[in-house]
């Protein structure tokens, strides 16, 4: 079964930013912000999801700074590529290409 119509469930050029729904949220902007926001909110299923999400979110403290977590497969994979010495595999191993030539 096909759905009728399917809207795209993401992020637009037309949304505010994370920094400025996080504003929002804090209600720590002018009251036309704050407007145009709101009336933002009420034709965007993404932004309007967004907004709750955006509770969980603790900005870090100065000076600290956050590496994103490596997902375990990644992970798991470079551990095996250090240990056993895995060469990478390329088609075109040993060859750069120029403009011109292949060297």
């Amino acid at each position: 079964m096909k759905a009728a119509s399917v809207k795209s469930f993401s992020k637009r050029l037309a949304c505010p930013s994370s920094n400025l729904l996080l504003s929002f949220r804090r209600q720590a902007l002018a009251r036309e912000i704050n407007f145009l926001i709101r009336h933002h909110l009420e034709s965007c299923d993404f932004c309007y999801c967004e907004l709750p999400l955006l509770a969980y979110y603790t900005p870090p403290k100065k000076g600290e700074i956050r590496t994103p977590e490596l997902p375990i497969n990644l992970r798991l994979l470079a551990e095996a590529i250090f240990r056993d010495g895995i060469e990478p595999v390329c088609e075109a191993q040993g060859k750069i290409e120029t403009s011109d030539e292949v060297v």
